[in-house]
């Protein structure tokens, strides 16, 4: 998830029909290989483990492939063998493989745990991952792999939103108290208003970047901060009635609306590197072509606060292990060996993603103390969990449900028909009840 689009953006769609590959199910059917056999006899050989990763970016597959050699050199009682699916097609992939043709070992996304447990495709990690690997982790990764009070999933990175601001093009403005910390972010109120100075200082006449062009579902991950900080979920209890359609809901983003007329459409992805915004609300991925463009005059500045406190995204890629696996101890080891450390720093150099280990994260240049995107930990640090928002938290993971992939594209076509110019209450109240249909309609997958 880097450079021009949100990782996050595979979607994990409960029920697709996809044809996996001959050679793809062939990789994930030996699961079993080294197990001992019917007659009680030793195996031949070393335990082999099949892993999937997903085939993304050119560092990613590197530092996956480096894993699986370093870990094999230290284990030679295991044996892990390595399939890359492509990125585009790997959501579907997982859902649409049986539970017992999946891999010993699988990265997926993680914003869908709860639909693979749901689809009985994920085994549980207590007792098999170390808790030191749990304690190592960010709070915000724990967080979105536990489901039910279990653990499900460990994580090499996370993820971070917040506001890049241009300090040059704020100052002509007149702004120079420019928030960094999470204490300070602006209110909606104040950021409205700001917008309205910009614009009218800038050359384009426009002042934020909200990318436009990502489109689709792109408001699950990005504008689910606004509903928080309005004091919402998305989703109460198992119910969006109440909650995704509240007053407060309504009003922040009819605000949000609001600020079109001040966005730019962003259709080359060059509005803010360009100088023609002097704000970019967006995520971590978007720092190198960033800085490269401002240099001294980028600052990272945090999303505006709509009553409830500022509040942000969070989560990116995890690892589990296939629910069916004969080789979950094997597996488990495979897990904690990717999670030093060592293998953490090497992704995250590679993919610029926020480091999954504090260790990692807090002798980071870029991320630890003193760093450009120092705010992104501290943000992640104060993960909200599976509980209602509140004004001490800050980050909060996508709806921990197997609904996730409705909720999702109800609250993101509600979103763009709002932001269009259609009426906040009706489009929320169809959202929210389209979301309840559908729990209804699946015994609340229970």
């Amino acid at each position: 998830m880097q450079a021009s689009t949100p990782r996050r953006r595979s979607r994990l769609i409960l029920g697709a029909t996809l044809t996996v590959t001959a050679a793809l199910t062939l990789a994930a059917c030996a699961g079993s290989a080294g197990a001992p056999s019917s007659s009680g006899s030793a195996p031949a050989g070393p335990v082999t483990i099949k892993v999937w990763a997903q085939e993304g970016q050119a560092g990613e597959v590197q530092a996956a492939k480096d894993e699986v050699a370093a870990f094999n050199a230290a284990n030679p009682d295991i044996k892990a063998e390595l399939t890359l699916v492509p990125q585009a097609t790997y959501g579907q992939t997982l859902a649409s493989t049986a539970v017992d043709a999946l891999p010993d070992v699988y990265e997926f996304d993680g914003e869908t745990a709860a639909a693979l447990n749901y689809a009985k495709k994920l085994a549980p990690l207590d007792g098999l991952v170390s808790d030191a690997v749990f304690a190592a982790q960010l709070p915000s990764i724990v967080a979105e792999g536990t489901i039910d009070g279990k653990k499900y999933s460990v994580s090499q990175y996370d993820s971070g939103l917040a506001l890049y601001g241009n300090k040059a093009m704020l100052k002509a403005a007149g702004v120079t108290d420019i928030p960094t910390t999470i204490e300070q972010a602006w209110t909606a109120d104040e950021f409205t208003t700001l917008l309205g100075q910009l614009a009218a200082k800038s050359k384009s006449g426009k002042a934020l970047d909200l990318k436009e062009q990502y489109a689709g579902t792109w408001p699950g991950y990005a504008f689910t901060p606004i509903v928080n900080s309005a004091g919402q979920p998305l989703v109460r209890a198992g119910k969006a009635v109440g909650a995704l359609n509240a007053p407060e809901v309504v009003a922040a983003m009819a605000k949000v609306a609001g600020w079109r007329q001040y966005v730019d459409p962003n259709a080359d992805d060059k509005a803010f590197t360009e100088k023609r915004v002097a704000l970019a609300w967006v995520g971590h991925w978007a720092y190198p072509d960033n800085k490269k463009a401002l240099g001294d005059d980028l600052v990272v500045i945090p999303l505006p606060d709509f009553g409830n406190g500022t509040k942000s995204g969070q989560g990116s890629h995890s690892w589990g292990l296939g629910a069916a696996s004969a080789n979950k101890e094997a597996g488990a080891k495979f897990l904690e060996f990717i999670m030093q450390d060592k293998w953490v720093d090497q992704i995250t150099q590679a993919n610029g993603a926020v480091p999954g280990n504090t260790s990692v994260l807090n002798a980071s240049k870029l991320y630890g103390p003193g760093g450009d995107l120092f705010l992104y930990g501290q943000q992640l640090a104060k993960t909200c969990g599976s509980a209602d928002p509140t004004p001490a938290c800050v980050t909060v993971p996508r709806t921990i449900s197997p609904a996730w992939p409705v909720i999702n594209k109800q609250f993101s076509d509600a979103f763009w028909a709002i932001y269009g110019g259609a009426d906040p209450q009706r489009e929320l109240d169809k959202a929210a009840k389209a979301i309840d249909q559908d729990a209804a309609d699946n015994n609340n997958y229970q």
